[in-house]
């Protein structure tokens, strides 16, 4: 049986950006941290250049907006990349690391999506998504901004 429910802090870390494509990135942490560790964020965005350009390409038709969520679990560090397809559809890539490393592991063949933390940020995303690019003149710069 899982710990009761309990808030965890997070933030928005600095954006990133591959291939003309803005990335942001989310940051949860159930020791508490504000921010990763700087290795940790590295490590992150490493599996982020390795995966996410080449998943967005196969599956075609990327919106050129996307986000991550960094999260320091109890079990694991976690790495979801997520981007917007087609309109209206999130994909996504899923990575994790052991507790104290920087090196992750592709973990998307497996039926897991998001944790409810993790909900909570892809929610938030969805609403800006709506709010700033499903609109007649997308606004990149305002999605960003939320």
């Amino acid at each position: 049986m899982p710990d009761p429910y309990a808030p965890r802090p997070r933030a928005r870390l600095a954006d990133g950006e591959l291939w003309g494509v803005p990335v942001k990135m989310h940051w949860i942490d159930a020791e508490g941290q504000a921010a990763p560790p700087a290795s940790l964020l590295r490590g992150a965005w490493a599996q982020v250049a390795e995966g996410l350009p080449d998943a967005m390409a196969r599956e075609g038709g990327a919106e050129g907006a996307a986000f991550c969520i960094l999260h320091r679990g109890h079990d694991g560090i976690w790495l979801l990349m997520d981007w917007w397809a087609h309109g209206d559809i999130l994909c996504q890539r899923l990575a994790r690391a052991d507790p104290g490393y920087n090196v992750f592991d592709w973990v998307d063949d497996r039926p897991l999506m998001a944790c409810l933390w993790e909900l909570e940020v892809i929610a938030q995303e969805r609403q800006a998504y709506i709010d700033h690019m499903m609109r007649p003149h997308p606004n990149r710069a305002a999605w960003l901004a939320a």
